[in-house]
């Protein structure tokens, strides 16, 4: 729950509550410190109400000011109506409380920081000088100008303007200041109030009986509020000050106690001079006690962070001697090395490093010690204790403490077996590509068509006849090529990119020899979008292909041409003695097409008889492949029986065909027409008879 004080999330009808119940502090405290001068009969060197609104102009937004500001002076008017009686004069001090307040607020704004506005040192300094010297002294000559006007200004009463409201602020402003706002209640829940009351009883006892019975009073309450600063978190201890200075305030003003004044020259407020001066150390020693807590707090806190981060970490962590001994390793270390920590304690790191990596790793540490290096990282091979070598990679950096003197060092190992057998298998691989695209002549490159970029490997610039500080691009790729070509190639180009597909062709590259024929083959990389960004290919010289598939043209040109002059009847064949080729006499003898014929088996093709009438030719000579070359004798007057019922004598031969290695490949049948031939042959018998 909030207490809605100065709370800047106010509604309307919680503002006025809010004023209302700041006009009653306000006016609490006012009539405390008015009380006071009515007991002793003499002005009272303390004044909380210009701190209260001092805090408050430093604390609340702009916009609540005025009604806040105008509780306060109220409240303060009275008090002072109830205590001095109906009077301009309370309006008008008042309205000087207001001024100086509104001063000291602005000066803690620009000095300090709302969220934590007493951190240190150095922010107590601003606001002792902001709103604990400056404020009060123009306060005071505010206060002497009022009264001069009216004749009754003077010094004493400067002074003692001045040290009630130094003192005011000293005791009452720091605990205003470190209170959160708005106020809720868990701030007083976690004052650990049990023992704040018990050390307030105990200060406000031992206060009391140096007042009454001891020289020198104030230095014993000097310790007093030193050991409540030492004992007390800051919060606590301030508000034991503030109490303790309100005790010793009423006992002061009730005579209760009697403080020797041996300086005449201040007046009345020289007893509470060295009350001024004992607040000052102690809220010098609270602020230091509270940041040699933060301090401890902070280490500690660092010390866990560090010690969790290397328990827990997934990576080896180790804190190691200068001379090379294991004084603390993580389980993920003790699991990488295969050997429990107490064990690992009693080795030193050159006793399982590799022989081959432990110069290196000497020569970095030697380096790391001398000042040369912060940090060094490198690769290297420890022994585990099964004897197996794990790779790692080790980072180490080095402590020293604060006369430069190496402590210890902070050793981080990463194992990293399994990335350096994927390494070496990928190391591998590439040298496996690497060679068989320079036995196959192979160039690799590849087209960022984001950036225009082009990336080629020796090859490419070989092929190219590019110059090693050449850069390669599209333009220049280009430009290369046969001007008969390259309208071909970038249209094909162009046209991949649109359809985001793969592309091959081939065209020339032209040299100072003359062209080359160049296979390019291209795949793309699509972006998540489906945006083509790279293109990915491989080119090769296939100049001795093309140049073979020409020679192999010509002469199949060549061999066409002459079976088809030819007379004979060429029947080529494969294996199972299946048709493959036949010339245009073979085609007019059998009465097949070449396109009817190719695959049919050669036994249903050619249908032969011994003579015209005789039986037919025994069917294994063309169902299957002869081992060697087969011609009948001319004597056993062989036809060949056509679809259409002609008869034509023939003689044939039939010759396997074999590759260089010896393996059989198909046949060659060759039909040769002797019906002439034959009917000389009768006739001249005929004649012979």
């Amino acid at each position: 729950m909030t207490i809605e004080i100065l709370s800047p999330q106010n509604s309307t009808p919680n503002r006025w509550l809010s004023a209302l119940l700041l006009g009653c502090v306000v006016f609490v405290l006012t009539l405390f410190c008015l009380e006071l001068i009515v007991v002793s009969g003499k002005i009272s060197p303390l004044w909380f109400p210009t701190t209260l609104m001092t805090v408050v102009v430093f604390r609340c937004p702009s916009r609540q000011l005025p009604l806040l500001l105008t509780a306060c002076v109220l409240g303060t008017a009275g008090a002072n109506a109830i205590i001095i009686g109906p009077a301009l004069s309370n309006i008008k001090f008042a309205l000087l409380n207001l001024i100086q307040a509104g001063v000291g607020g602005m000066l803690l704004r620009a000095l300090l920081d709302r969220r934590a506005p007493l951190d240190s040192l150095h922010d107590w300094a601003r606001m002792v000088l902001s709103v604990g010297i400056v404020t009060p002294v123009l306060g005071g000559l505010l206060a002497l100008w009022t009264l001069q006007v009216s004749g009754h200004a003077s010094f004493p009463f400067f002074y003692t303007w001045v040290i009630s409201e130094i003192i005011g602020m000293l005791v009452l402003g720091p605990m205003l200041l470190l209170l959160p706002w708005p106020l809720r209640r868990t701030v007083f829940s976690n004052l650990r109030l049990a023992e704040a009351l018990l050390t307030l009883l105990l200060t406000l006892g031992a206060s009391y009986l140096a007042l009454r019975f001891l020289p020198w009073p104030f230095t014993f309450i000097v310790v007093i509020l030193f050991w409540c600063a030492v004992r007390l978190p800051k919060l606590q201890a301030f508000v034991l000050f503030f109490l303790n200075a309100s005790f010793i305030s009423i006992l002061l003003a009730f005579d209760l106690v009697t403080v020797v004044n041996n300086n005449s020259a201040l007046g009345p407020v020289s007893s509470w001079l060295p009350f001024l001066l004992v607040l000052i150390p102690s809220h010098i020693m609270s602020l230091v006690m509270d940041a040699f807590r933060r301090e401890k707090l902070h280490i500690t806190d660092s010390e866990t962070r560090f010690r969790h981060a290397m328990e827990y970490s997934a990576i080896g962590m180790a804190l190691v001697a200068p001379n090379g001994s294991w004084q603390q390793v993580n389980r993920s270390l003790c699991q990488i090395l295969g050997y429990p920590a107490e064990e690992l304690k009693r080795l030193t790191f050159q006793q399982i490093t590799h022989p081959d990596d432990l110069s290196l790793d000497l020569q970095q540490v030697s380096r790391l010690l001398a000042g040369e290096i912060d940090t060094y990282t490198l690769e290297k091979r420890y022994f585990r204790k099964d004897g197996e070598i794990v790779w790692t990679q080790l980072t180490v950096s080095l402590v020293r403490d604060s006369s430069y003197a190496p402590l210890y060092f902070i050793a981080q190992i990463i194992d990293i077996s399994e990335l350096k057998q994927s390494e070496q298998v990928n190391r591998r691989l590439m040298e496996r590509i690497t060679l068989a695209n320079e036995a196959g002549g192979i160039g690799v490159w590849e087209w960022n068509l984001l950036t225009g970029e082009m990336l080629w490997d020796k090859r490419m610039y070989a092929l190219f006849g590019l110059a090693p500080h050449e850069s390669p691009s599209y333009d220049l790729w280009i430009h290369l090529l046969h001007p008969a070509d390259r309208e071909y190639a970038a249209l094909t180009v162009q046209q991949a990119i649109e359809l985001r597909s793969a592309f091959h062709m081939e065209y020339r590259v032209v040299d100072d020899q003359g062209h080359r024929w160049v296979r390019t083959q291209a795949n793309r990389l699509l972006s998540k979008e489906g945006r083509i960004e790279r293109m990915l290919g491989i080119c090769q010289d296939i100049t001795p292909l093309r140049n073979l598939n020409e020679a192999l043209f010509q002469e199949k040109e060549r061999m066409a041409i002459t079976l088809d002059s030819i007379g004979e009847a060429v029947i080529s064949t494969d294996k199972e003695m299946r048709v493959a080729f036949m010339n245009p006499v073979a085609e007019k003898m059998s009465g097949w097409s070449q396109e009817q014929a190719a695959g049919q088996p050669l036994s249903e093709l050619l249908h032969i008889t011994q003579g015209r009438n005789g039986p037919e030719v025994e069917n294994l000579l063309l169902c299957q492949l002869p081992p060697e070359k087969i011609t009948p004798g001319l004597a056993e007057d062989l036809v060949l029986h056509t679809p259409d019922g002609g008869h034509i004598d023939i003689h044939y031969s039939i010759t396997p065909l074999r590759s260089e290695a010896g393996l059989e490949q198909g046949a060659v049948m060759v039909i040769q027409d002797v019906s002439e031939s034959r009917k000389l042959m009768k006739r001249l018998s005929y004649s012979a008879l």
